[in-house]
């Protein structure tokens, strides 16, 4: 579910191009770091046994599987609110704080945020790691195997 999504496109004559838009990767690894960071805050803070009841929970009265809780975060944190009340923003702060170290980001707690918040807030924001090169693009060539590519 995380896998971005490729653009196939048949060439007879090289095999098979297929064409990724870099801001998917990105939104999917960010959403990926999201999960991750959720997954351990849950388990450093309530164990892996209570975090596992936690999902299960989600996915049976909430309808919300594991890995789609990065695009319905608003939804995860009303939950949290809804059954750890004021606990809740706690587990919500902490989840942030990991997010921002797994992106390499400076956190700063404000009063008032969630966890929607902050990742918000984290979107907007610069990495520390600067590329020095914008990528659009990548086009990855497939020869199949007794196929010649030609110049």
């Amino acid at each position: 579910m995380l896998d971005p999504e490729p653009d196939l496109e048949a060439d007879a004559e090289t095999g098979a191009s297929i064409r990724i838009n870099a801001s998917e990767i990105n939104s999917k690894k960010t959403d990926l770091m999201l999960l991750e960071a959720i997954d351990q805050t849950l388990a450093d803070l309530l164990g892996r046994r209570t975090r596992e009841a936690i999902y299960d929970y989600f996915e049976r009265k909430c309808y919300m599987a594991r890995e789609e809780v990065p695009q319905r975060l608003g939804e995860f944190c009303n939950i949290l609110q809804a059954n750890f009340g004021r606990a809740g923003t706690t587990i919500e702060r902490a989840i942030a704080k990991r997010f921002y170290s797994r992106l390499e980001k400076r956190f700063i707690d404000y009063p008032g945020y969630g966890l929607l918040d902050y990742v918000e807030k984290a979107s907007s924001q610069p990495s520390h790691h600067v590329t020095g090169f914008p990528m659009t693009t990548t086009t990855v060539t497939y020869v199949f195997p007794g196929e010649t590519r030609r110049a």
